[in-house]
C-alpha cells in the first residue's frame, strides 16, 4: 500500500503581497510556503504510514527553481519519495489543466487497488477546491471530500467527512495490514 499526497506552494500571503497591475498575485516576487491544506492531508497520511508501514509518496507540480521547498520539507517530515512535475507549459495553468497534468503524473506512480491518493481541501491561492476532486475523476476512484478525520484499525480506514453539519463514516476495507 501506498499514499500519494499532493501538494502546492503558494505564495506566503502572512508577508509582503505583491499585486500585477491585472490585479493577479506577482508570485515570483513573494515568498513561499507549501499551501497549508496540503500539510494536513500529507500529516494525515504519516499517521497512515506510522499505523501501517506503507510508502508515502508526494507529487507538486511547478517550476524546479520555486518550487524546491515544498518537496524536500514533505522528505524530512518523512514521505518516502518526491515527485516534481515540471515543464514551462505548465505556468499558470487553471484548476482544469492542474488536475489533468497531476493526474497523469499520478497514474505514472501507479495506482493499485489498495493505494489511497489525498490532497488538501484548497489551495489558499485559487481556493477553489476543484483540484483534489477532478483529480479523483480523472483516474476513476472514489473519493471523499472535506474530511474531518482518518483513523485505521485492523484492516480498515474510516474517514470521516463533514457535509450538511454532520460527520460521516466512510469506510474502506481489505487493507494489509
Amino acid at each position: 500500500m501506498k499514499i500519494i499526497v499532493s501538494i502546492k506552494q503558494v505564495p506566503d500571503t502572512s508577508g509582503k503581497v505583491a499585486v500585477n497591475p491585472d490585479g493577479t498575485l506577482n508570485r515570483a516576487s513573494m515568498q513561499t510556503i507549501t499551501n497549508p491544506d496540503d500539510m494536513n492531508a500529507l500529516e494525515a497520511a504519516l499517521k497512515i504510514k506510522d499505523a501501517t508501514g506503507c510508502k508515502v509518496v508526494v507529487v507538486t507540480m511547478g517550476s524546479a527553481s520555486r518550487c524546491r521547498y515544498a518537496p524536500a520539507r514533505a522528505l524530512a517530515m518523512g514521505a518516502d519519495e518526491a515527485v516534481l512535475v515540471s515543464a514551462r507549459e505548465f505556468g499558470g495553468s487553471d484548476t482544469y489543466a492542474t488536475s489533468q497534468i497531476l493526474a497523469a503524473a499520478i497514474n505514472k506512480i501507479g495506482v493499485e487497488a489498495d493505494d489511497i491518493v489525498m490532497c488538501g481541501r484548497q489551495a489558499i491561492d485559487g481556493d477553489t477546491a476543484q483540484v483534489g476532486p477532478q483529480i479523483a475523476e480523472k483516474l476513476h476512484l472514489p473519493q471523499v471530500t472535506y474530511a474531518a478525520d482518518i483513523q485505521k484499525d485492523a484492516t480498515t480506514i474510516t474517514v470521516k467527512r463533514i457535509a450538511g453539519g454532520r460527520l460521516h463514516d466512510h469506510r474502506r476495507s481489505r487493507l494489509p495490514v
